[in-house]
């Protein structure tokens, strides 16, 4: 059901749904915990931004879908105008909330004594203060992908981030959620699902 952008492509249904994470996001941002806050990508990241676009839209898309955070916005944005396509905003796109944790920088969080490991040690129960559960997360990213399969016709193009793609890859290829991180794409990398049979 899933193809990794890795693998030759297929024809017909292989590439239904390509998910892409956003461009690269600023220097200054290494090493913190950015999840679901709204951050600037890198020079890099808005240099890439043009020749991505381009790529992506050679695929001619029917459907064009982006979390709302301005890192995939102007992605998805840039390849929708190349096709004249409204792009559509969904928020269970977003990167997973670390709540409390957000902007903080992870060697902090270890010194004020979290196991961060336990996000994906204890993946139904544990979640950062006032954030959400890596099941949460694989839980609003199943259902769009659920009411996508019941709707959409042609090909769908979503600019998305590394929580929601990987653990959507890993929860139905059947991965163990410690599994999933290993799973995130690079900046700009592409993962294709097929359409789901029946």
């Amino acid at each position: 059901m899933v193809e990794d952008a890795r693998k030759p492509s297929q024809p017909d249904d292989a590439d239904w749904l390509i998910m892409v994470r956003h461009t690269a996001v600023s220097e200054d941002l290494k090493g913190v915990c950015y999840g679901a806050s709204d951050v600037t990508l890198s020079e890099v990241g808005l240099q890439h931004i043009d020749d991505l676009a381009c790529e992506l839209a050679a695929s001619q898309p029917r459907t064009i879908v982006h979390s709302g955070l301005t890192r995939a916005r102007l992605l998805a944005e840039a390849v929708a105008d190349r096709l004249d396509l409204p792009p559509i905003t969904d928020a269970r796109l977003a990167e997973f909330n670390f709540g409390a944790w957000e902007m903080r920088t992870w060697d902090d969080i270890y010194h004020d004594g979290f196991d961060i490991a336990r996000v994906v040690n204890e993946p139904a129960t544990f979640a950062p203060p006032g954030g959400e559960t890596l099941h949460a997360m694989r839980d609003r990213v199943r259902g769009w992908y659920d009411e996508l399969s019941c709707r959409s016709e042609g090909q769908v193009l979503a600019i998305s981030h590394g929580g929601p793609i990987s653990s959507l890859y890993g929860s139905l290829q059947g991965l163990p959620e410690i599994a999933w991180p290993s799973h995130v794409p690079a900046f700009g990398g592409k993962v294709r699902f097929a359409r789901p049979k029946g």
